[in-house]
């Protein structure tokens, strides 16, 4: 007689194998979540700024992004009138991003011109954003920088990265 399905040795043996892959997979996979998180919150910031640079091509006008709190951000006119208003839009901080992903920047307000270039009549404003992840080590973490060059162009790097003409070192 012929018997079907598994036996309890061969059921515990299979448990016991795929605990043990689980238990190494895991943090690995908590690592890339992490990481992840850090890129979509640094690309948002990264593509809010080239948002409000054709924002300000398009309406003749200086147009402000503002970064926030917890990676939140909105992009409105500097002087308010009609066809360019105070609000265009806007990110929230839950959208995408975590709790564990922390922004800093050296400024909070970038002012873009009509040409599409930061504007010169603001003294001081953004030029870069770091963005980190508490919850990943250091040495397996890929934090991102956000930079804004005074022509308007704004693009992501990796302040990790040193090698020269490596196009993601900062």
């Amino acid at each position: 007689m012929r018997q079907q399905g598994f036996t309890l040795v061969e059921l515990v043996v299979a448990m016991a194998v795929l605990i043990s892959l689980a238990t190494i997979a895991i943090p690995a996979f908590q690592t890339s979540i992490g990481n992840a998180q850090i890129r979509t919150v640094a690309e948002s910031i990264h593509s809010g700024l080239q948002q409000a640079r054709m924002e300000a091509i398009k309406r003749n006008a200086r147009v402000k992004f503002i970064l926030q709190t917890n990676s939140a951000w909105q992009i409105g006119c500097v002087t308010v009138v009609t066809g360019c208003p105070a609000l265009i839009t806007q990110r929230s901080a839950t959208e995408g991003s975590s709790t564990n992903t922390a922004v800093s920047a050296d400024n909070d307000t970038a002012v873009f011109s009509s040409f599409g270039t930061r504007d010169p009549a603001t003294a001081v404003g953004l030029t870069v954003v770091n963005v980190t992840n508490t919850q990943v080590k250091n040495e397996e973490r890929r934090a991102l920088r956000v930079l804004l060059a005074a022509g308007g162009n704004a693009r992501v790097c990796d302040p990790a990265v040193s090698g020269a003409g490596d196009p993601r070192a900062c």
